[in-house]
């Protein structure tokens, strides 16, 4: 049975761990031929479908020259994941211009770039870009400034693309993750005062009582990537356990 992406060729930034990386997986086990665009090396390389491309989604001329070599490779590009995206534990006090403009250019500049240069193509293949935000684009937490005003901006970015390129058949999405077991939770929970009683206190605060996977995500992605969620566009699809439904998670209270 061929897969709901068959013969679709996907750009996926970020890739090489994490999300990114179940995401490109998942592409490929659906059909898709996935370029993983990032600016570290995948530690796996055995998937079949997935090609690494070095890329800085900071730097104009890397992603420019990355959706010139995947459309001369392939002929075509049908889906962009714009994923990489990095985080800063501090307050705005703490948080250095430097960090703040690290945060700022990954997770809002690099989205902006690849969906430009992205988007002359996917017009041709009435694609979907696909954008990772997060729950804190809807709420705030604690030492969490830059990186929540960094996924509120992606937010408003897909609005908007979906917006002005709907005419042209293009679909802009955004998962908003809440809490996902990867590299960068644990790292989260290193940074609070107490991260084993922070760990299983974010554990609870889940009505289905567990944090989620990086392949329920790349789940959410395939669907919003395939020919069955044609009428989705500009929303965000929030993924958090019914996190969202109660009260924000209060350390305090922890």
């Amino acid at each position: 049975m061929e897969g709901r992406l068959q013969n679709r060729v996907a750009l996926v930034t970020g890739a090489s761990r994490g999300i990114g990386e179940a995401i490109a997986r998942r592409f490929a086990r659906e059909g898709a031929r996935v370029v993983n665009g990032s600016i570290v090396a995948p530690e796996h390389d055995d998937v079949t479908g997935i090609e690494y491309r070095p890329l800085d989604v900071t730097d104009e001329a890397s992603v420019r020259q990355v959706v010139v070599d995947l459309v001369g490779r392939h002929g075509r590009l049908d889906v962009l994941v714009n994923n990489a995206g990095v985080e800063v534990e501090t307050d705005v006090v703490a948080t250095s211009v430097e960090d703040w403009d690290r945060v700022m250019a990954v997770n809002v500049r690099g989205p902006f770039l690849c969906s430009r240069q992205a988007i002359p193509h996917l017009s041709r293949t009435r694609g979907v870009i696909i954008n990772l935000a997060s729950v804190n684009a809807f709420w705030a937490e604690p030492n969490l400034a830059a990186y929540s005003a960094s996924k509120a901006a992606v937010l408003q970015l897909t609005r908007c693309m979906a917006l002005d390129h709907a005419s042209q058949g293009i679909r802009c999405v955004a998962i908003c993750p809440g809490y996902v077991r990867t590299a960068m939770l644990e790292r989260f929970y290193d940074h609070q005062p107490d991260p084993d009683g922070a760990r299983r206190a974010l554990t609870g605060r889940h009505p289905l009582g567990r944090i989620c996977e990086v392949d329920e995500v790349a789940a959410l992605a395939a669907w919003l990537a395939c020919d069955e969620a044609g009428f989705a566009t500009g929303q965000p699809f929030v993924i958090d356990g019914g996190l969202s439904a109660g009260r924000v998670f209060d350390w305090a209270a922890s």
